[in-house]
C-alpha cells in the first residue's frame, strides 16, 4: 500500500511539474535555410542561415502577386501572348490570344503555380517581362528585402535570381496585409473557364499544408532542381499569426515536416504579452532640488511581443540620460527601456518625465549648496 501511494504521488508530481510548454524541444529541421516570424510584428522566433542567399523557385510569385494586386484591377481582362503560353513547366495551358481576368490568372498563378499565367500578368502590368522584373526589384528594396534580386517573375532558375529566408518573410508579411492576397493563398480549390474544353479549369492549391495542418492559411510552394523544395507557409491560432520560410529541403515531405514542426514550435512555445505598458513607471532619478525629491520615468508606449515561455529568457535594460538638468518638462525624454530575448533586442521605448520640474529658486539653490557642503564635510570625518 505504501509503495503504491509513493508511486502515485510521484506520477502526480511529474504531471504537474512538466508543463506542455516546458516539454517543447527546439526544432531540428533539414532545410538549408529557414526562419519563423510573428506575422504581425516581424519578430524572429527561430532562424537558421536566414540571411544566406538561396534560389527560391516559385515562391517568387508572391512578389508578382503583390504588384499585380497593388496596380491592377481584378476585373481587368488580360490577353495571353505567345511568350506566356510557351514558358513551360507548371501551367494552366493558356493559349495565345486567350482572354482571362486578372483575378482568374492570380488564382492560376498562386494555386497551380502556373508560369503561363505569371508571364501574362507580368506583360500586362509591365508591358514586357523585363520591365516588370524592374518593378519587382524596386519593390523588394522598398519592403526592405536587401539581399533579394529577381531575374524573372516566376522563379525558374537563373544564377541572378535569389533571396534569403529573412527577405522572403518580409515579402510574405507585406503580401498578407492585402486581404485579397490572404484570401487567394488560403484557397484550396478554385474554378476558372477553359474555352474549347468540355470542363472548366479546376485549380488545386499545391500547398498541401492547407490540408495537413489545421491552422495553415497560406502561402506558396516552390521547387527547382537548384533550389530544392521550398515553402513559405502561414498559420493562425488563438489570434497569433506565424510565417515560416523553409528553403532547400531535400524532398517535398521533408519540407512540409520542417514547416509544420516550426509552426507548432511557435504556437506551443510563445505567448503574446504586453511587456512594457504605456504610463508605467520603470525608473526613478534623484533631482537636484531641496527635499531630495525623485522623478518617475514612465514608458511612452506599449511594447507587445511573442515571449518564449520556457526557458523564459526575457531581459529588461533601462538607460537613463545623464546629467539631468532642470527645468524638466512633463513628457520630456530622459532615457529608454530595451527588451531582449535570447540575446536579440525585440524593441525599445522612450522613458519620459512623469511631471514637470521647475528650476530651483535662488533660495532653494542656496540651501542645496549649503547641504552639499555639509555632506562633503561629513564625509571627511
Amino acid at each position: 500500500m505504501r509503495k503504491t501511494l509513493i508511486l502515485l504521488l510521484t506520477i502526480i508530481f511529474f504531471l504537474f511539474s512538466v508543463s506542455p510548454v516546458a516539454a517543447q524541444i527546439e526544432p531540428s529541421i533539414g532545410a538549408a535555410s529557414a526562419i519563423l516570424v510573428d506575422a504581425k510584428s516581424g519578430q524572429i522566433l527561430w532562424q537558421r542561415n536566414a540571411h544566406q542567399r538561396c534560389p527560391m523557385a516559385s515562391t517568387t510569385k508572391i512578389m508578382t502577386a503583390i504588384l499585380i494586386l497593388e496596380y491592377g484591377r481584378l476585373a481587368d481582362v488580360v490577353t495571353s501572348t505567345q511568350r506566356a503560353s510557351n514558358v513551360g513547366e507548371s501551367e494552366i495551358y493558356l493559349t495565345a490570344g486567350e482572354r482571362r481576368t486578372i483575378e482568374e490568372l492570380l488564382y492560376g498563378m498562386m494555386l497551380e503555380s502556373a508560369n503561363d499565367a505569371t508571364v501574362a500578368l507580368a506583360e500586362y502590368l509591365g508591358g514586357t517581362v523585363e520591365n516588370f522584373v524592374q518593378l519587382m526589384n524596386r519593390k523588394a528594396r522598398i519592403i526592405g528585402a536587401r539581399n533579394t534580386h529577381f531575374a524573372n517573375p516566376h522563379g525558374l532558375h537563373s544564377d541572378d535570381h535569389y533571396s534569403t529566408a529573412y527577405d522572403l518573410s518580409l515579402i510574405a508579411r507585406y503580401g498578407l496585409l492585402d486581404a485579397k492576397f490572404a484570401k487567394i493563398v488560403s484557397t484550396k480549390d478554385y474554378t476558372i473557364p477553359w474555352p474549347g474544353n468540355q470542363y472548366p479549369r479546376r485549380l488545386k492549391n499545391h500547398n498541401k499544408l492547407l490540408w495537413r495542418y489545421p491552422h495553415a492559411d497560406g502561402i506558396k510552394t516552390g521547387y527547382t532542381k537548384q533550389a530544392g523544395h521550398c515553402l513559405i507557409s502561414s498559420a493562425t491560432k488563438d489570434n497569433i499569426g506565424l510565417i515560416c520560410v523553409a528553403l532547400g529541403a531535400l524532398n517535398s515531405e521533408a519540407c512540409y515536416n520542417d514547416s509544420q514542426q516550426l509552426l507548432g514550435y511557435g504556437f506551443n512555445s510563445f505567448k503574446r504579452e504586453k511587456v512594457v505598458r504605456k504610463g508605467k513607471v520603470y525608473a526613478q532619478i534623484p533631482l537636484p532640488t531641496w527635499g531630495n525629491r525623485k522623478l518617475n520615468l514612465i514608458a511612452t508606449r506599449d511594447l507587445t511581443f511573442l515571449v518564449k515561455q520556457q526557458p523564459r529568457s526575457l531581459k529588461t535594460e533601462v538607460r537613463v540620460d545623464r546629467p539631468v538638468l532642470l527645468p524638466i518638462t512633463k513628457g520630456q525624454k530622459i532615457g529608454e527601456i530595451r527588451i531582449i530575448q535570447d540575446g536579440y533586442e525585440l524593441g525599445r521605448a522612450d522613458l519620459a518625465a512623469e511631471r514637470t520640474i521647475l528650476e530651483p529658486t535662488f533660495i532653494e539653490k542656496f540651501f542645496i549648496y549649503i547641504r552639499s557642503l555639509m555632506r562633503k564635510a561629513w564625509r571627511r570625518k
